[in-house]
């Protein structure tokens, strides 16, 4: 843990970048395939050494954290599993073209969490308890993340079957907990316990559950659904939903009132679940640069301060990011800002824990597709 303090001038210094992780691979990589395929806007050259240092990163990740029946295990969190890691790992898996690896992910996740009547996924699998599944409620990221990964596999793969799975759980995505707002459509976190009925200042929304690049490709992969009206609303709420003397937002949101505020249930902080929101926006076609302004100077790199996770009221230190995945992060956006590459050394780091190994493998293949001059 870091001490409490102010960290505004700690993290206002230079803007370098240092480590963040993909884990070695013990055998020649496939090419990676950009996932922003037809129909992305504005779409920029590739990165080559993005695509490639992301191939030789997913064998490692995969002998780490997958499991030989497609099961995502989350080493970080009691060896559980999620809806959310099933679906980054299948977002992962379609652009290191491993379709057996995504075959397996799909069939567990078909079969272990797919088992509400509404069509959305149970969120969390522990193979401590019985039964497996300890929490019902879905978790709407993880849908919108296994959607978007079925969507680029049965396109890539011409795979009806999962292009049909894709629509049944957009449609469903939108028949449930895509609810209108003074904002436009809105994604509820999950179907149970974030709507006006369940929280007094409710809905409540998490920021980071707008993954704009999935939203950027759904719309065009399953066009029945507004995504163009989705993706406003993130991005309006994360314009005006800045707090505390760095101007960031919140883990949790509530957007009940005329103005949106802390969600009054909820820690108001900075923490991991907002971290990957400049990730997102660093990743869409359609997310205006602006948009990562307050992120910039959240980790000093000159001085290895930061990135923190931060009380939104009086911009102090509750505890740190210290793995360098998280970095990664930081530094995309500080490349995007400040057109300084992300040092090689940020990108061979290592990552022990499922999620900084993730967002890391994440944050390559965002350059990879989005950021040709990052790395």
């Amino acid at each position: 843990m870091t001490p409490r303090r102010s960290i505004a001038l700690a993290l206002a210094g230079g803007m370098a970048m240092a480590n963040a992780a993909a884990l070695a691979a013990p055998q020649a990589p496939r090419e990676v395939v950009a996932m922003s395929g037809a129909g992305a806007t504005s779409k920029p050259a590739a990165s080559p050494r993005a695509a490639a240092m992301l191939a030789m990163a997913w064998p490692g990740y995969r002998q780490a954290f997958i499991q030989p029946e497609g099961r995502v295990v989350d080493t970080g969190n009691h060896g559980i599993s999620h809806s959310e890691g099933q679906g980054y790992a299948m977002v992962l898996a379609v652009a290191a073209q491993d379709r057996e690896t995504f075959a397996r992910l799909w069939d567990w996740t078909s079969r272990e969490l797919y088992i509400r009547p509404d069509g959305l996924a149970a969120w969390r699998w522990d193979p401590a308890q019985t039964p497996r599944v300890t929490d019902r409620n879905n978790a709407s990221d993880g849908d919108l993340l296994i959607a978007w990964a079925l969507g680029e596999a049965g396109l890539r793969w011409d795979v009806p079957e999962y292009t049909q799975a894709m629509h049944k759980i957009t449609a469903a995505l939108f028949s449930t907990v895509v609810i209108e707002s003074r904002v436009g459509p809105v994604l509820l976190p999950g179907v149970e316990g974030f709507d006006a009925k369940s929280q007094p200042d409710g809905p409540v929304v998490n920021l980071s559950y707008w993954i704009f690049p999935a939203i950027d490709r759904l719309e065009v992969l399953s066009p029945a659904q507004d995504w163009a009206g989705l993706r406003r609303s993130g991005l309006s709420l994360l314009r005006t939903s800045r707090f505390g003397p760095l101007r960031i937002p919140p883990e949790w949101l509530a957007i009940g009132a005329r103005q949106s505020q802390p969600a009054a249930k909820f820690e108001r902080r900075f923490s991991y679940n907002a971290v990957r929101i400049p990730l997102y926006l660093a990743w869409s076609s359609r997310a205006p640069a602006d948009q990562l302004r307050p992120f910039v100077t959240m980790w000093n790199a000159a001085q290895d301060i930061g990135p923190f996770i931060i009380d939104i009221d009086d911009g102090k230190a509750s505890g740190s990011f210290d793995a360098p995945g998280y970095r990664m992060i930081f530094a995309l956006a500080q490349c995007i800002s400040s057109a300084k590459p992300v040092p090689y050394a940020l990108a061979t780091g290592k990552n022990d824990l499922y999620y900084p190994a993730t967002l890391s493998l994440l944050s390559m293949l965002a350059i990879s597709e989005r950021r040709p001059l990052c790395l």
